[in-house]
This record gives structure tokens, sequence and C-alpha cells, in this order.
């Protein structure tokens, strides 16, 4: 079991001490605690690059909600079926009609990929340096750039990111950010709010293995907390998903800013 590391500024440095062990094996779990320290699992795990899939979707609909692409949650979204060819391993539920809300909440695919070919080269690049938001490398095709090009975050980079849109202060719009926010709910229990996006691909590299990203906050009591995370497993994708689901609600709870997922609420 890995010891998380409490980071804390010292003299213009970061020293690591230890902080109650939280088991999160073959990945990276990163925090924001309420009184400001970052927590991490693995520093060298944790500030590796690796690419956002569908993590990238709140950065999308911020980026489109800022340059009035989008208006608001129910803002229809679009697929293009000509720019964005039916893959017939994608779920049912992607090929249906869907709002802003519903597209995010069910990850939806070719729509997302259809509003990022809407906004175009200029402002695609113009928003992700207002969020400053990873490496920023949009090659080589606009609508796969997040999933199989060369655009690469940390979890550190994503646990900045997340931070800032919980507190509305990235470089966009306060509406833009309290659009996001307000879709980016997966759960309300007990008095907690969590608010989170994941994200799916094969490692890099020819890997079988799944790359399974959670990234998001909780808000609790009047507090924030950020977190991101990711786990790479050779298990099944649905299995995987069950993990990472599981991992994530487990390491919350052990935190003490969720509820046990084995509770009743």
């Amino acid at each position: 079991m890995r010891s998380l590391l409490v980071l804390v500024a010292a003299c213009g440095a970061t020293t690591p001490r230890s902080s109650p062990a939280v088991d999160w094996p073959d990945g990276c779990f990163i925090y924001r605690n309420a009184v400001g320290r970052v927590i991490e699992s693995d520093h060298a795990r944790c500030s590796l690059p690796r690419r956002p899939y569908s993590t990238f979707k709140l950065a999308n609909a911020l980026i489109a909600l800022d340059a009035g692409v989008l208006d608001n949650a129910d803002s229809p979204m679009t697929w293009d079926p000509i720019a964005v060819p039916d893959d017939p391993d994608w779920p049912d539920v992607w090929r249906q009609p869907h709002t802003l809300r519903s597209a995010i909440e069910v990850s939806a695919v070719p729509h997302f990929r259809t509003l990022a070919l809407g906004l175009g080269e200029t402002r695609m690049a113009a928003g992700l340096a207002k969020l400053h938001y990873g490496n920023q490398a949009m090659c080589c095709k606009l609508d796969l750039f997040w999933l199989e090009g060369a655009l690469r975050i940390s979890a550190a980079e994503q646990l900045e990111f997340v931070d800032a849109l919980a507190h509305g202060k990235l470089a966009v719009t306060a509406h833009a950010q309290e659009v996001v926010r307000d879709i980016s709910v997966i759960a309300r229990e007990d008095r907690a709010v969590l608010h989170g996006k994941t994200g799916s691909g094969h490692v890099e590299g020819g890997s079988e293995a799944w790359l399974m990203w959670q990234v998001g906050w909780v808000e609790r009591d009047g507090a924030v907390i950020p977190y991101a995370s990711w786990l790479e497993t050779k298990l099944s994708f649905e299995d995987a998903r069950a993990l990472r689901t599981r991992r994530v609600r487990e390491t919350l709870a052990a935190l003490g800013v969720m509820p046990s997922p084995a509770a009743p609420h």
C-alpha cells in the first residue's frame, strides 16, 4: 500500500511527509484537501502526461460555451455522420439526440467530435490556451486530438484544472463555468455532491491495457475537494469501468469526503 504524500511549501520547495495511507495501486490519485495541501499517491505517476480521453469533454464544453457555440446545458448537440462516421462498436445511446447535459452524462463521442469541428482550429487553440490545458497540442485531427492525437495532460495538471473550474477561476466566462459545474454532477449523497468526468482508452504503445481516468471534485459542508485519478488494468472494459468507479468511491470515502459506497444512504 502506498502512502499518500502531503506536499507543503517550505522555503520555496515542496516537502513530502507521510499521511494516512490510501490504497491506489497501478495508477495515481491526487487531491487538494480542505486546507489547501496537495496529496498524491505517487509523485512520478501523478506528473506523467497522459492522453485525457473523454475527461477532455469538460474543456470542450467550456470552450464551446465561452465561444457562444453553445448557450446552456439544454443546448442541442448535433452529430454530423458525414464528418464523423458511425462506428459499429459505439453504444446505441450515442446515436440518439442529445443536449449538452445528456451528452456529458453518456459521454457521447460523436457529438463532441462534431462540436470540436464546429469550433474550428482557431477557437479551439484559443480555448486550450485560456484553460492552460495540458500541452495544448492539437495534432493531428481536430476531432480526435484528445483521443488519438498529441494532447497530453498529467493528473497534477488535471487537478489544477478542475480546482479552478470548481472555484470559477478559469479564464473563460463565469456562465461557461457555471454550466459545466452544473452538468458535471455525478452523485448527491448525504451532505456531499460528487462532480466528475471519466475518460478511457488503451494505454499507448500497443498495450491491451486500459487507461481509466476520473477527475472532478467533491463539495461537502462548504468545502471543495478537487481530485484527479487514473489507473491501468487489463480487465475487460466493463470490469475496468466498475473497478474505476469502486476505487474512486472507496478512496473518497477513506478520505472522509463521501459516504462509503457500501453504506446505506
